[in-house]
């Protein structure tokens, strides 16, 4: 950093924190301008005002570079620059963000990423400005580095605030491979990733061949740290199977609580797997059919785990939990669901209906827990007959989640704190029907002002274009509820916006 650099950054803490706590640096040798510092005794206050003065003049003048050599010219681009009316939106995104200020991260990620998605980059009279946008907002990073192209990455090269743009760019073409061709790295490559980059290599590989994922994850196993390998089994969530078994029992033995309690909630979602062949032996002795027809169901809480139940994850309760309700529950959730139709005689809601005892909460904690991470849609429709829970929406199939959601919503009308969470069980994109029918609910709702903002993540990710029109007749009919009328402006102008610039990479 050169002098006049240190001087004005000085100047601005000064003018930060006041004259009374920071004194104004003296003012630095600007070589050729002749300018020359004033006079001692002057208000402190006049100084600040004096140095920042010709700090903005300096800025705007400009300097000689401090080396003389120039750099070398830039390689040629390898990628053809993104179509003519996909590059004016993103002028338009970066400049005069449609949606507002506070949603331009999101249209420019969908920008990048459909660009990416296209073999396109970004031209190059908009480098300067993307970089410096993404420098200030990490989630613009990677997307970025992957449309910058050989230009923009030399660019980045001469500026040591843009120096991000070389770790993120080996990532991101990692990142681009493994999501387009489910390409893995070589070994040498994946183990220079950083962390992040590997997350989301792993997720791209996973979803073209799990098994060459999981053979990455063995790679480094050994030297990755515990923070790695827990995160590396939370990306075989993408595609878990069978097949992982192997490693997840691995996982059991880590030396690592964090890395042991994942290897068990992956397990969790193996019914057929020999940990909950385990977990169903564990769990038969403790149920009991009661009464004359056998129609009532009782569970007994276990008695203190031996080593092999503490492998399989029976160990130390969280605070303020029973130990032996904490186990209970912990093999609930690893025994497969079919062993309670065995054990209770019924169907899954019969059988939810008949525990009435008081280990029933520890039991149905597990359940849930049991058809949460298995998906099993019977379950969690009979869980769901007991109770909202916006964890087991997604196990059911759309048609009868969305269903279950828009009666939550209904339910929900005048307590707009619980929307976000109600519509945000149902998984981007989201359905026409579904999207439509939302939009009408909020405009029914007497406090839809307060619902749409408590939803609005949630509507910028999830709604489907068959829903603009019904936002223009809303915005249309709106009164004087500005705070209303300005959300459903720029929800709409996003996904206006959003719809454009996926039309502009066609």
């Amino acid at each position: 950093m050169s002098d006049l650099d240190t001087w004005w950054r000085d100047v601005g803490n000064a003018a930060l924190l006041g004259t009374a706590r920071r004194p104004v640096p003296p003012l630095p040798d600007l070589g050729r301008a002749g300018v020359l510092a004033s006079a001692e005794g002057r208000p402190r206050e006049e100084a600040l005002l004096d140095a920042a003065a010709l700090g903005g003049a300096a800025l705007r003048a400009g300097r000689r570079l401090e080396h003389a050599d120039p750099p070398d010219a830039a390689p040629d681009d390898r990628r053809p620059v993104a179509p003519r009316l996909a590059v004016q939106l993103l002028e338009l995104v970066m400049t005069q963000p449609p949606a507002g200020a506070a949603q331009r991260t999101g249209l420019l990620v969908h920008w990048l990423q459909a660009a990416d998605d296209s073999g396109c980059r970004v031209p190059h009279a908009l480098l300067p400005t993307l970089l410096a946008l993404a420098t200030g907002a990490r989630e613009l990073r990677r997307p970025t580095a992957a449309v910058l192209d050989e230009r923009g990455r030399w660019l980045a090269g001469l500026r040591d605030e843009w120096s991000w743009v070389e770790g993120a760019a080996a990532g991101a073409e990692a990142r681009t491979a493994s999501r387009t061709e489910g390409t893995p790295p070589d070994p040498d490559e994946w183990a220079r990733l950083p962390s992040p980059d590997r997350i989301a290599v792993l997720a791209g590989v996973r979803a073209h061949d799990p098994g060459a994922a999981r053979e990455l994850v063995r790679l480094t196993w050994s030297t990755d740290s515990a923070r790695d390998r827990r995160a590396h089994l939370e990306a075989l969530r993408i595609g878990l199977g069978p097949d992982d078994e192997s490693l997840l029992e691995v996982g059991l033995d880590d030396r690592a609580g964090t890395v042991r309690e994942a290897a068990a909630e992956l397990l969790d979602a193996l019914p057929d797997s020999a940990r909950a062949a385990r977990m169903a032996a564990r769990l038969r002795p403790l149920v009991r059919r009661t009464g004359l027809l056998g129609r009532g169901v009782e569970v007994t809480l276990p008695d203190e785990p031996d080593p092999a139940a503490l492998r399989d994850g029976l160990g130390k309760p969280p605070p303020r939990r029973s130990a032996r309700g904490w186990w209970l529950e912990q093999i609930c959730a690893g025994a497969p669901l079919d062993i309670w139709v065995e054990l209770a005689g019924a169907d899954p809601s019969a059988t939810l209906k008949r525990l009435t005892d008081a280990q029933a909460t520890d039991v149905l904690a597990g359940i849930r827990r049991a058809a949460r991470s298995r998906r099993d849609p019977e379950w969690a429709a009979a869980l769901l007959e007991r109770g909202w829970d916006a964890a087991l929406v997604p196990a059911l199939p759309r048609e009868p989640r969305e269903r279950v959601v828009l009666r939550r919503v209904d339910a929900t009308s005048e307590r707009a704190h619980e929307i976000g969470a109600v519509v945000g069980s149902v998984d981007p994109p989201w359905s026409a029907d579904f999207s439509v029918a939302l939009v009408s609910r909020l405009r029914a709702s007497k406090v839809g002002s307060t619902m749409v903002v408590a939803s609005m993540p949630h509507l910028l990710a999830g709604l489907h274009p068959a829903a603009l029109d019904p936002l223009e007749r809303w915005i249309e009919s709106t009164g004087a509820d500005q705070i209303l009328l300005t959300n459903l402006r720029n929800l709409l102008q996003f996904h206006s916006v959003k719809r454009s610039i996926t039309e502009a990479f066609r």
